[in-house]
């Protein structure tokens, strides 16, 4: 038996609450947008509650790390041109990096610490700076002797700081570098630069 068409129409959604579901599931999204997404993949948090929620700091390594690893990557391009190449190739390459020997990108997970030593020998110099993305960090500058008897040196620390800048002369034969911890509750990025008279680099967590 056919139904009638009144009791057909009565179960089909109006244009009216079909408009009404989809704009609700534009404003959902858009408030995803907004408190998650953004915050998340790029560090902008345009309310608040990002940062809150630990996101915006998630954002800001990652744009933090994408940033570096184009400058590396451009760098890198760069130092493995021919002589011959043109100016406008060597243009092309970051600054602000090009005039450091290394660029090393450090992530520290909440109460993690990690370590990055220059080897060198006594009276060698080497600049460097360092900035951590994400919170404050406390580090402490020092170096290690190599051959007997050991020593060690501290050359500066401090706690809840997010940059040092300077020039590091090395008091004996060893590796000389800077440890760092994050006392947070959210992960950090430290980005350090170096240049000056080092043979080695070593991210001591790697070995």
């Amino acid at each position: 038996m056919t139904q009638p068409e009144s009791n057909l129409a009565g179960e089909s959604p109006s244009a009216a609450r079909l408009l009404k579901s989809t704009l609700v599931a534009l404003v959902a999204a858009f408030v995803i947008l907004l408190v998650a997404v953004l915050p998340a993949e790029y560090g902008v948090d345009p309310t608040g509650v990002g940062r809150v929620l630990g996101l915006t700091q998630m954002g800001e390594i990652k744009v933090s790390l994408a940033r570096e690893a184009a400058a590396e990557d451009v760098a890198e391009a760069a130092s493995a041109a021919p002589a011959g190449a043109t100016a406008g190739t060597a243009a092309t390459a970051t600054p602000m990096d090009s005039a450091w020997k290394h660029v090393t990108i450090v992530t520290l997970a909440p109460g993690a610490g990690k370590e990055v030593k220059l080897v060198m020998k006594k009276g060698a110099r080497a600049t460097f700076e360092w900035v951590s993305v994400g919170g404050p960090v406390n580090h402490d500058t020092h170096g290690d002797s190599t051959g007997a008897p050991n020593s060690y040196i501290s050359y500066r620390k401090a706690t809840g700081v997010t940059s040092d800048s300077g020039a590091l002369t090395a008091a004996m034969d060893g590796a000389h570098g800077w440890f760092w911890r994050n006392r947070g509750a959210t992960p950090v990025s430290v980005t350090l630069r170096t240049r000056g008279d080092y043979s080695e680099i070593k991210k001591m967590w790697e070995q």
